[in-house]
């Protein structure tokens, strides 16, 4: 069972890794699909994206929970029934849940040089620093995708609405401009080969 990495964050948070390493016979085995997640899969038609999404249920049956358990709302945020919040990530070779008390949101991603060609059109220029490595953009990308995850929201801009601050510390924050009030989110931010992840929790 390749788990990758798992990490203890506040508000009675977890967050899995998963390193995919098998195929789709291995990734199915000891779990129950829903009728919803084998037509979801059968719609699938990148590789990638399958095993992905098998990862996830693997993820899911470590952290306690069934398939069945994990429902989506009309925005398509997911939650599960016994009312705990969980956020999902996938990014080629591997797959996150993030389970916790708090909304929160988690995103993982392959850190790779295109994310200087598109930089401006998520990161403001105060957000900018120069000679900024792949690292560096491809966590503050990470920190708005798990941010929006979170707030659940339609209409929010990374470039607009997302400011974040304090990428010199262990953890970061984001200020969300909406209209009506400004929420501020703390982020955990955590590495290895290639890749950067995100967890963001909604405190207040």
């Amino acid at each position: 069972m390749p788990i990758y990495k798992k990490h203890d964050a506040p508000y009675n948070t977890q967050l899995w890794i998963w390193h995919i390493t098998e195929d789709e016979v291995h990734l199915i085995e000891g779990i129950k699909l829903t009728d919803s997640c084998v037509n979801r899969l059968a719609d699938m038609k990148s590789q990638g994206h399958r095993l992905g999404f098998l990862s996830v249920r693997q993820l899911l049956k470590v952290a306690g929970y069934t398939p069945k358990a994990l429902l989506y709302n009309s925005f398509g945020k997911p939650h599960l029934c016994d009312g705990r919040y969980i956020s999902i990530s996938h990014s080629h070779s591997f797959s996150a849940i993030a389970i916790g008390d708090k909304p929160l949101g988690v995103d993982i991603e392959l850190e790779r040089d295109k994310v200087h060609r598109i930089a401006s059109k998520f990161l403001h220029p105060t957000e900018m620093t120069p000679n900024a490595s792949d690292r560096l953009l491809t966590t503050q990308w990470c920190i708005k995708e798990a941010v929006y995850k979170a707030l659940g929201k339609k209409g929010i801009s990374f470039l607009e609405n997302i400011r974040i601050s304090n990428m010199d510390t262990k953890n970061p924050l984001a200020e969300v401009s909406l209209k009506e009030t400004t929420v501020v989110l703390k982020n955990w931010v955590y590495f290895w080969k290639d890749y950067s992840c995100a967890l963001t929790i909604k405190t207040h």
